[in-house]
């Protein structure tokens, strides 16, 4: 069993992972924590405890977190997401309310009660964690794994032609969090890129489904219909459900150890991540770095997990 703590900012595909570790038999989801990213920290919190909320998982803690980057202006990506996060999706009234920590005082606190156990898994910009480590730096001793969806190392960006959103958000926390000398594994565009759900495929796992599906089939064509038109594809990649499933499949991916590190001067390069796999340099590994998925298994996987836990 993996118990794992999501870091998120709800976010069209952070939505379909929280869906995916609600729907995986070893995953014990311990608590979301929230930050800005997609959207503000005020609507990421919401849509999680909403999506809980239509999943009938009201019994997992959230917990609300930073609302701006450690020091550069918030950056959204509500042209990809919608205003709102989820595609303009009107979701449930929450039924249950942010816990009163804060979510940099919850993944410290979790992490100390449970040595060696917990997974942070961080699909967002990454300013709660940097921010719970600077707090309590022995966390990064206690921590099981971290698994971080961000990054291009040898792919462009999605953001900038050198960055990806989660890491040009906040790129000095990244930095931190790469520098902290815990594992990490690090599931990049350079793999979720290849990860591609399409409209048939959607369409496929709506029918005759209940209100989890029919959410996810309404965000999804959002998706479609606004923002694939301008970038001509008719697919969507799985960027974060594929590294909350990394964090209790890792065969899905292959890897390879990496020394990491983001680009913090640069005027065009801001938020890039530089990789050194076998070349020399005097640093040591830093990471295990996704460069090979298998996409089919990865997708079949989650069709059926969601099939099966929300009929």
């Amino acid at each position: 069993m993996h118990r794992i703590i999501l870091d998120t900012d709800p976010g069209i595909d952070d939505a379909l992972a929280l869906f995916l570790a609600l729907a995986s038999p070893e995953v014990q989801l311990e608590a979301i924590t929230t930050v800005s990213g997609n959207v503000n920290v005020d609507l990421t919190t919401h849509n999680a405890l909403a999506l809980l909320t239509l999943a009938e998982r009201t019994d997992i803690p959230v917990a609300r977190g930073c609302a701006y980057p450690l020091l550069n202006q918030s950056v959204h990506a509500a042209d990809v997401h919608g205003d709102n996060g989820v595609g303009g999706v009107s979701l449930p009234t929450p039924a249950l309310e942010p816990v009163a920590q804060h979510a940099v005082d919850l993944l410290i606190e979790r992490i100390l009660d449970a040595p060696d156990v917990i997974t942070l898994v961080a699909i967002g910009p990454l300013t709660n964690i940097a921010l719970a480590l600077r707090r309590e730096p022995s966390i990064a001793q206690k921590v099981r794994e971290v698994v971080i969806m961000g990054g291009a190392l040898r792919v462009p960006g999605n953001v900038t032609p050198a960055a990806e959103f989660n890491i040009y958000a906040d790129p000095h926390a990244a930095h931190a969090v790469l520098h902290a000398g815990w594992p990490i594994r690090l599931v990049s565009l350079d793999v979720t890129t290849q990860v591609l759900m399409t409209r048939e495929q959607v369409a496929a796992l709506a029918q005759g489904g209940g209100k989890v599906k029919t959410t996810i089939q309404q965000m999804m064509a959002y998706y479609f219909e606004s923002f694939a038109p301008s970038s001509d594809t008719a697919h969507f990649q799985m960027h974060d459900p594929l590294c909350l499933a990394s964090a209790f499949a890792p065969d899905l991916i292959t890897w390879e150890p990496a020394y990491v590190d983001v680009e913090l001067a640069g005027s065009l390069t801001l938020g890039e991540t530089v990789a050194y796999f076998k070349q020399s340099t005097q640093q040591q590994p830093n990471v295990l770095a996704s460069v090979a998925v298998n996409a089919e298994r990865f997708l079949n996987l989650f069709l059926e997990r969601i099939d099966q836990a929300f009929p």
